[in-house]
């Protein structure tokens, strides 16, 4: 077919509630390569998470509904996969670190016993050798005392610590695609650099990251391409280098603005910001859905939803005017 390890296409997903249905991801397309970190950011409520939870197919089915899309992975559409089929790939072949760690894990179980099972459920290894192997893995992602922990329930873990249980859980296992929501939001500096550390150790053992993250920091330390996502839709989509040079959606250029910078200027010391909200998934504007916020907003950014536009070699863009910028 491709290159691509991952190729989502024209994914859409609903949800029903209550108080009506709302599009949560509308018509996103994203690719990503083998060995390849690839960085979907935007504001909370924009859809990242409900990307990724799609891929696997882990929606909470209802209210959750995926409409209408493909799904490839190495060549193989997730979405037409029978349970058992799934449950292989689930973990094995794409693990994902999720953004609630306390959720994740079971209450009822020690540490070490959900990362044997992990390990023995994929592998042909013996209990002690799982055993060995998940105490190497809470020891790589700086858990002290990683041999008493492994007896110790979640509850009995800080936040920061079930976030490094979970990275552990989602490494060890060696899979193709790591799906990574907000992986390091938890936890302190150093420890986020040695998280960040064995990302790449990963990347260089041509594992794929899909890192889905709020801050435009993380994404220039660690991602090669950028897909931006705003009000459930891609907004622009580039490698970094362009996306940080030569961003050309009004949101991205926005997002870039509000970066804390060592020169803002001194009779001001504000930072910039967006105006205005993300706009509720009920009701969402006509056409583009950043014109309420956006600064260069026109008649036809309200009657047409604007296609993504090529705006140089692998960069493309939802903007009508996105070829102006650059």
């Amino acid at each position: 077919m491709n290159d691509n390890l991952l190729d989502a296409r024209d994914l859409s997903v609903s949800f029903h509630t209550d108080d009506g249905v709302f599009q949560a991801v509308d018509h996103v397309s994203l690719q990503v390569k083998s060995g390849e970190i690839v960085g979907l950011v935007g504001e909370s409520g924009c859809g990242k998470s409900v990307t990724s939870l799609s891929i696997l197919r882990l929606i909470p089915s209802p209210p959750g509904k995926i409409d209408a899309g493909q799904i490839f992975f190495k060549g193989h559409d997730l979405l037409k996969l029978g349970f058992d089929e799934l449950r292989q790939i689930r973990g094995k072949s794409i693990s994902m670190i999720f953004q609630e760690p306390l959720s994740a894990l079971s209450p009822l179980l020690r540490i070490g016993q959900q990362l044997v099972e992990t390990l023995r459920l994929h592998n042909d290894i013996s209990p002690k050798e799982a055993w060995a192997l998940a105490e190497k893995w809470l020891e790589k992602v700086r858990i002290p005392d990683a041999k008493e922990r492994m007896f110790a329930y979640p509850f009995q873990l800080s936040g920061g610590m079930q976030q490094r249980v979970m990275i552990a859980m989602a490494m060890m296992l060696e899979p193709d695609l790591i799906i990574a929501d907000e992986p390091t939001t938890a936890l302190d500096v150093t420890i986020q650099a040695r998280i960040f550390s064995l990302i790449k150790e990963m990347r260089q053992e041509k594992t794929s990251i899909l890192l889905i993250t709020h801050d435009m920091g993380v994404i220039w330390e660690m991602c090669d391409r950028v897909v931006v996502m705003y009000a459930s839709r891609i907004a622009e989509e580039a490698s970094k280098d362009d996306i940080f040079a030569n961003p050309a959606h009004p949101y991205t250029q926005g997002l870039l603005n509000s970066i804390p910078k060592l020169t803002v200027a001194a009779e001001s010391g504000r930072l910039e910001a967006i105006p205005g909200q993300v706009p509720s998934p009920y009701n969402y504007p006509s056409g583009c859905h950043f014109r309420d916020r956006c600064p260069h907003a026109f008649d036809q950014c309200a009657r047409e939803i604007p296609p993504l536009i090529k705006v140089g070699e692998g960069h493309r863009a939802a903007c009508w005017i996105a070829d102006t910028f650059n």
